[in-house]
């Protein structure tokens, strides 16, 4: 399905038409055949564990301004792919990861799980929307895994005015994140905003008011 159609239909417009290598200065041009771009990758970074937490709700305590993660995974030819495992992980409001020594946090599994898509290539999740740690903008983990290999690891990101305004929320602490793609030690190597521009998840609000970002993840 045309990523157009599919973000039309959830009501909602598509982002980005191309990225830009992380690794490469040439421009590289990857599109479903339904001209859609290609998800591109974005390091995995140093707070992935397998938890193999499968759950919908990855929030167990934790506080912040409440949000559902929606995925569509296809192919390059834009067919829905069943089964693919979404593994999701994030930061909590105050920028710390679960499960960590140097977190302070050791087995404790919050905001980290996974689902496989359904016959239309779609998984859900609820969590609380993350906040932030110095070097890096605010973001949202994520592996794919099909037939026991990952197929990609990326990051989602999210629409500033959104950010912006969940970050007057007193339990995000810190406020908000003034880091620049240039200070973010993950996408500096970008030369222009592109690669960024195709991971901005879509998000509005429900009919209670909550947070509802959607993405379809388009792999190679």
């Amino acid at each position: 399905m045309n990523r157009n159609k599919f973000l039309s239909l959830l009501g909602l417009s598509s982002v980005g038409t191309l990225f830009f290598s992380a690794r490469k200065k040439d421009a590289v041009t990857l599109l479903t055949d339904c001209n859609d771009p290609i998800t591109p990758t974005v390091p995995i970074g140093p707070y992935y564990k397998d938890e193999k937490l499968n759950r919908i709700d990855i929030t167990e305590a934790k506080k912040g301004t409440p949000i559902e993660y929606i995925f569509r995974v296809e192919d390059k030819h834009c067919i829905p792919i069943e089964g693919a495992i979404v593994d999701i992980w994030q930061c909590d409001n105050d920028g710390h990861y679960s499960d960590f020594e140097k977190e302070n946090t050791l087995n404790q599994t919050w905001l980290r799980g996974f689902q496989k898509t359904d016959k239309d290539g779609v998984c859900r999740f609820k969590s609380v929307f993350p906040g932030w740690y110095t070097g890096r903008i605010t973001h949202l983990h994520a592996k794919v895994h099909m037939n026991n290999e990952d197929v990609l690891i990326t990051n989602f990101f999210f629409p500033k005015e959104i950010e912006n305004e969940v970050y007057k929320n007193p339990v995000y602490t810190k406020g908000p994140n003034l880091t620049t793609l240039k200070e973010d030690f993950e996408l500096s190597v970008d030369t222009d905003t592109k690669r960024r521009d195709t991971l901005i998840m879509n998000v509005t609000k429900d009919m209670h008011d909550n947070l509802v970002a959607k993405y379809t993840i388009a792999l190679v």
